[in-house]
């Protein structure tokens, strides 16, 4: 994912999921709570290990519905270093829940604060004169955000819709670049599950663009076998393939895990990425889950 701020090229401003099926909190606000449970995930992201300074991320985020009412919330906590950039953010969502057909329909909204560091000792400059040429210096810049979501969810279907940053924060002080801000991110999941015997099969495809950028799409097939482990496989438009599984250790920690291989440049050039994600749920309130076997 990317955007453009006057002469500097911000590659993937948000950080990338390949996991993003098991938790969709990080790309739509409106998820917040529609699992029914107090639901936290730890998530360790290392892309393109073999390119130094690329990206790592690691997050943290909770979510849950409130007690006998339409509303979830969910908060995250995450990092993101990319070379010289290293991005940190708290960021706080809430939904609103209402019943249409079989389903639910939520409407999300999220507010938080990023704070980006941008350490110039770590840039090679070619051209000695160029205005981001600030060795020595090292500029941190703090920045809001607000996002949008909706989300539609049934027992065996999903569809959201996620926009990020819709505010278009600076990231740089004014000083360096007054054009360089937060580009617009949106994603667009849709899942459907099918029962066949005692597995069970469940495609879906995620689209994804930001502002300046072109779009990308995840297509994904993940199977359920005896209800506690998934094996999948997604193709990444322009990129490669991913190969990812989750294992249900018991009815509250699950655990997962997805490689990245690029058949694209950088791809090969990287050698691979890894993804590694930890799960616990708590029923707090003795509520059975709406779907607990496809979402």
């Amino acid at each position: 994912m990317g955007g453009v701020g006057g002469g500097l090229l911000f590659a993937q401003q948000d950080a990338q999921y390949s996991q993003y099926m098991f938790n969709q909190l990080a790309l739509n606000p409106a998820y917040a709570g529609s699992r029914d449970v107090l639901a936290t995930s730890l998530l360790y992201r290392n892309q393109w290990t073999g390119i130094k300074g690329a990206p790592t991320t690691a997050s943290l985020s909770v979510q849950a519905p409130l007690r006998k009412k339409k509303i979830g919330v969910g908060a995250e906590i995450f990092s993101d270093k990319l070379g010289p950039k290293n991005i940190s953010a708290l960021l706080l969502s809430y939904a609103y829940r209402i019943r249409l057909g079989k389903g639910k329909l939520a409407f999300g909204l999220r507010m938080g604060m990023y704070n980006y560091v941008f350490d110039w000792n770590k840039m090679d400059y070619k051209d000695q004169n160029d205005v981001y040429n600030q060795i020595g210096k090292r500029d941190s810049k703090f920045t809001g955000t607000g996002d949008f979501g909706v989300y539609y969810y049934a027992r065996t279907f999903y569809w959201g819709f996620g926009a990020t940053h819709l505010n278009q924060g600076k990231i740089i002080k004014s000083d360096i670049d007054s054009s360089a801000r937060q580009a617009i991110h949106y994603f667009m999941p849709i899942g459907k599950a099918f029962e066949v015997g005692n597995v069970v099969l469940n495609p879906s495809m995620l689209i994804k663009g930001a502002a300046n950028a072109p779009s990308e799409i995840d297509l994904t097939m993940n199977v359920q076998l005896k209800e506690r482990l998934w094996l999948g496989v997604s193709y990444r438009s322009r990129y490669g393939v991913v190969f990812l599984t989750q294992y249900k250790i018991n009815d509250k920690m699950k655990a997962g895990y997805s490689f990245d291989y690029g058949i694209n440049k950088i791809g090969r050039a990287g050698k691979g990425s890894h993804e590694i994600m930890i799960g616990y749920d708590i029923n707090l309130h003795g509520t059975k889950m709406v779907m607990p076997r496809y979402l």
